[in-house]
């Protein structure tokens, strides 16, 4: 079992939720797991629970909330956790079970490093235990005088850590930006602890920011002297006074300085770029950091760029910490950052072999799909459609579809988002305006305004990201959301001014099983100063440690491809009855499809994308008007069931409809593989809405009108 305290009570078995009752049966837990191992008298738990009853009743009503917690551990097979024992109860809690525990040992730990002169080792274990937090400790449960108490003891021991943590990474020489933005926001909450204002002027300083880190003083004494009427104490009086006279020793450690002032690259190792090579010849920029018993895909969103996300402490931090929970694979997709830069829109289904591509060279069988922003439709397409290379799926600052639609009401944000980062980029590129959007909070900081602009500049083009913000408009992959099986993750941001709340919750409700985590703060996730980073970390580092390992799936997503003779007249070659069976077969194979099944006039094909069933339809239409035949082919991307070397199920009835309303020598599709194809350079015309036989409601249907030159 695991207990958590280091945020709203939480109890786990095999990974699972327990529910242990109601306020009052966990407020009792909540006194026990203060106590854990430890006898709780009878009287006490009741005074504090039930104060000012009379005795008899307060036991009374302790017995019931007792019973409440005995019958949750029992139906978890943990009967002998809670022990009566005269005069009281005792709650059984083995070690490694209870975070606060846990906590507590890291920091230990790390406080022992710092002592030996080991701030790198210090900086990690202060990095695990404060991921160990969720929220505020025990919260709601402060009516009771000991969970109260215990409460602020917590809250105390966290922000300790927080400055040990400030600590240690100025003794490492990490970047200062990060820290100094993490500091800013602990000395607003705090504004009277000194030692976070003289870590605050310290990391200043080695930023180049001599003035600020004298201004940063300035308040500082002025709110001790409005307040409480002090001065500052002498350890922040001589950091003064050293920066002043700016005093060598407060450069830090050496090697470790940039040609800026600033730390070189994180103060550690900057993983090597490496370059995969996807099917169609693009090469793709990777790298590979820390090790663990999964892999984890970062799918960026429209910006990225490899090297510039080590030089800006605060990106760089996020991945360090998301690589401690398993090896971290991150890349540049096509048209981005250090990858090939490519002549077209770049579909879905070419992204999606870009990651398995990216994850063979970096000979990763299976892992964790973590999908950013625009990464995440492609993402939701990858693991419905390879099951079994996903374990689980994390979906962040993420969106089935961005613009609003009669069966989507996500109003009208999307539009003045779109129009407006289309004018940055045909107007003002390279000049970080699009901070505004990805990250309001931080657009006051002319700092953080280059440092964006930067990324404009080398991330992506004007004209590349015009492209990707148009296509942006055409992708929905909703239907697709009840194709996904693994465990899932959905991370949003209240204040996503990107993708709004609507988006994330939508995402929730129509994945199976979804995990929903919401927090305020801005889109982009890896700068700290924009959302609780601390807490985003440790839900990702909770949803990954329960997360079920997935079986063989049974179920994929899959495009189905129905071919048959428009007439009655056999196609293909001529010679024997399979000879034009064969050279479907050959077709199919060609553009990596697998032949189901074929007879005399019809067969049935499935695609693991559909462009390429859209492709392979062209050519078996082509084949067959040379041998004076005429096929109609109906497509339709879905849920199937494996059956053996088949495909059953709705989806296969789907295809089968929409191939009998296709005319002759027509390419029929669903709008779900319209919309999949989104940037293909294939174009359609609308053929109406019509009733599919034996299916409920009417489909929207569309035939091909033409196919791109340069990816036929």
């Amino acid at each position: 079992m695991e207990f958590r305290i280091l945020g709203p009570l939480e109890v786990t078995a095999g990974g699972q939720p327990l529910d242990v009752g109601g306020a009052r049966a966990r407020a009792v837990l909540a006194v026990l797991l203060v106590h854990a191992n430890h006898l709780v008298p009878a009287a006490r738990l009741a005074e504090e629970l039930w104060p000012g009853q009379p005795a008899g009743r307060a036991a009374a009503s302790l017995q019931v909330r007792l019973s409440e917690l005995r019958k949750a551990f029992r139906a978890a097979g943990e009967a002998d956790r809670l022990v009566t024992r005269p005069p009281g109860y005792l709650l059984r809690v083995a070690p490694g079970e209870l975070d606060a525990a846990r906590f507590a040992a890291l920091t230990e730990q790390a406080s022992a490093a710092l002592a030996a002169g080991d701030p790198g080792t210090a900086a990690g274990q202060l990095d695990e235990a404060l991921m160990l937090w969720h929220g505020d400790p025990l919260a709601g449960l402060d009516a009771a005088p000991s969970a109260r108490a215990e409460a602020a003891r917590l809250a105390e021991a966290r922000l300790a850590a927080l400055e040990s943590r400030a600590e240690a990474a100025l003794a490492c020489g990490r970047p200062d930006g990060g820290l100094v933005a993490e500091l800013e926001t602990l000395t607003a909450a705090h504004p009277l602890r000194e030692r976070l204002w003289g870590q605050l002027m310290l990391a200043l300083y080695r930023a180049g920011r001599q003035a600020d880190a004298l201004r940063a003083y300035r308040d500082l004494r002025a709110l001790l002297v409005r307040e409480l009427g002090i001065e500052p104490g002498p350890d922040l009086r001589d950091l003064h006074a050293r920066i002043l006279r700016q005093d060598p020793a407060l450069a830090g450690p050496a090697g470790e300085r940039g040609p800026d002032g600033g730390s070189a690259r994180g103060g550690r190792d900057v993983p090597p770029i490496r370059y995969a090579r996807s099917d169609d010849g693009v090469h793709l920029a990777y790298q590979v950091l820390g090790q663990g018993e999964r892999d984890i895909v970062f799918v960026p969103g429209l910006m990225s760029h490899l090297e510039l996300l080590w030089e800006d402490a605060e990106t760089a931090g996020f991945f360090r910490r998301l690589a401690a929970l398993g090896r971290l694979i991150l890349f540049d997709k096509r048209d981005t950052g250090l990858s090939d830069r490519v002549p077209a829109d770049s579909t879905l289904e070419e992204r999606m072999n870009d990651v398995r591509a990216v994850m063979q060279a970096a000979s990763s069988a299976e892992a964790v799909l973590f999908g950013y922003s625009e990464g995440a439709p492609m993402s939701i397409l990858f693991a419905a459609t390879y099951p079994e290379r996903v374990t689980a799926l994390i979906l962040g600052s993420a969106a089935a579809r961005w613009f609003a639609a009669p069966d989507y009401a996500c109003g009208p944000a999307t539009e003045e988002m779109y129009q407006a980062l289309t004018g940055i980029a045909e107007h003002r590129w390279g000049q970080g305006d699009t901070i505004d959007w990805y990250l309001p909070s931080r657009a006051g900081s002319a700092h953080a305004r280059q440092l964006v602009a930067r990324l404009e500049r080398m991330a992506i083009s004007p004209s590349g990201f015009l492209r990707m913000v148009a296509m942006i408009r055409e992708i929905d992959v909703r239907p697709v959301l009840p194709a996904i099986h693994v465990p899932t993750l959905v991370i949003q941001r209240l204040g996503d001014r990107i993708t709004p709340p609507f988006h994330g919750r939508y995402l929730a409700a129509h994945i199976s099983g979804a995990r929903y985590f919401e927090q305020p703060g801005d889109h982009s996730l890896r700068f700290s100063g924009s959302g609780d980073s601390d807490a985003l970390l440790a839900e990702i580092a909770r949803f990954l440690a329960g997360a079920a390992q997935p079986g063989e799936p049974d179920r994929v997503l899959a495009t189905i491809l129905r071919a048959e003779t428009a007439g009655g007249a056999r196609p293909g070659p001529d010679g024997p009855p399979d000879a034009y069976l064969t050279a479907w077969s050959q077709q199919v194979a060609g553009h990596r499809g697998r032949l189901i099944s074929g007879a005399a006039g019809r067969a049935l094909a499935v695609f693991d994308a559909p462009g390429q069933a859209i492709r392979c339809a062209a050519a078996l239409l082509d084949t067959a008007a040379a041998h004076g035949t005429q096929l109609r082919a109906g497509i339709h991307t879905g849920e199937v069931e494996l059956a053996g070397d088949g495909i059953v199920g709705p989806s296969v009835s789907i295809a089968d409809g929409v191939a009998v309303l296709a005319r002759p020598a027509e390419i029929l599709v669903s709008r779900t593989v319209k919309d999949l194809v989104a940037g293909s350079g294939i174009g359609f015309t609308s053929r109406g809405r019509h009733q599919l036989a034996g299916l409920p409601a009417e489909w929207p249907l569309f035939a091909v009108t033409g196919l791109s030159a340069t990816r036929e």
